[in-house]
């Protein structure tokens, strides 16, 4: 492998073969967000995307190492402090509540109903 330098390519640090099952799910999830995000990032937020998207893939690689047994230490406290982290940036970049959705509002909850039916009275 050529020696990295100043001058190395931005992605020459992180070559991911794109028939893997991680660089498939790294390019989905940065293309997801960006769609939430709804308009062209700046350079900032797209960083943050990029974070975001070897974040999920980690959690998911230790999600696969935790299934069949219970967390080394280690694992359980690296995972906390990358899912943690995830949640700021996702909140960060205001992508920590849901897209709007074109579905009418779900049925009136029963204590608002209540008091529009006491204030008709």
């Amino acid at each position: 492998m050529r020696r990295l330098s100043p001058y190395s390519a931005p992605d020459a640090l992180a070559k991911l073969d794109g028939r893997s099952k991680e660089a498939r799910l790294l390019k989905r999830t940065r293309s997801e967000l960006l769609a939430q995000l709804g308009r062209k990032p700046s350079v900032a937020q797209a960083m943050l995307v990029d974070r975001v998207a070897w974040l999920h893939v980690h959690l998911s690689l230790l999600d696969g190492k935790m299934a069949g047994a219970a967390p080394a230490e280690r694992d359980a406290r690296q995972y906390l402090a990358w899912a943690n982290t995830m949640a700021k940036l996702l909140a960060r970049l205001g992508l920590d509540q849901p897209p709007p959705s074109d579905e009418p509002d779900p049925a009136p909850r029963l204590d608002a109903l209540l008091a529009k039916r006491k204030a008709v009275a």
